[in-house]
C-alpha cells in the first residue's frame, strides 16, 4: 500500500469527478483532501503509510456517491 503514488490517486479522483461518475462536490472535495495530504506527506508531518491510507479512504468515499441529475 504504501507504494501507492498520491498523486495518481488524486488523479484518478479527478478524473472520475470530471468524468460524472461522482458527484462533484464530494469529488472537489476529495480532491483538496488529497492535495492536503500531499503537502503534509512532503513536509514529513504524517508517515507515508498513513498518507496513502488516507488518500484511499477519501477516493473510497468519492466513489460512494452518484452525481446528482443536472438542474437544466
Amino acid at each position: 500500500m504504501a507504494s501507492e503514488n498520491l498523486a495518481e490517486i488524486r488523479d484518478r479522483i479527478r478524473a472520475a469527478w470530471t468524468a460524472r461518475r461522482v458527484c462533484g462536490l464530494v469529488g472537489i472535495a476529495a480532491t483538496l483532501r488529497v492535495e492536503r495530504i500531499m503537502v503534509l506527506d512532503a513536509r514529513g508531518r504524517i508517515p507515508r503509510p498513513d498518507a496513502v491510507r488516507m488518500a484511499l479512504e477519501a477516493e473510497a468515499v468519492a466513489l460512494c456517491f452518484a452525481p446528482l441529475p443536472r438542474c437544466d
